[in-house]
């Protein structure tokens, strides 16, 4: 698939959760994916800064949906599991995530993502995700 063909598909799948915390796509092609959201008051913890929380479920969004096209094509799956480092404060207002895709194999993908407060910023958190296909 073309890369605009993976980016309008992504936005019309856009259900559920992510869409409940407004995450948007910005960025699509076969092993990767940029995905970002507004920060809104109540995202923050009391310190004022992303919770932890917001930011691991951006991280997801991000990592499942550059895993669903790490072969070319779709290929659904279920994130197995995540290492999560939190390495500074988030307070936004944009908040970005990067997916790329390290390996993908026959039945499952790893993918790494780092989180910015904007393109230009230092990473703010990191994550690998392994992803499971469901097709196999």
């Amino acid at each position: 698939m073309e890369d605009k063909e993976i980016l309008d598909y992504l936005k019309k799948r856009q259900v559920g959760f992510a869409d409940v915390c407004g995450i948007e796509y910005r960025e699509a092609s076969a092993g990767r994916c940029v995905v970002a959201l507004q920060m809104r008051e109540q995202m923050k913890n009391p310190q004022g800064f992303a919770h932890g929380g917001l930011l691991a479920t951006l991280m997801d969004v991000a990592a499942g949906s550059t895993g669903l096209f790490a072969h070319g094509h779709v290929r659904p799956m279920v994130t197995q599991s995540c290492s999560i480092q939190y390495l500074r404060p988030v307070s936004g207002p944009l908040v970005l995530a990067e997916g790329i895709c390290i390996k993908a194999g026959r039945r499952s993908a790893v993918v790494r993502v780092d989180v910015r407060e904007n393109a230009s910023a230092a990473v703010c958190a990191s994550g690998f995700f392994e992803l499971c296909y469901l097709d196999v």
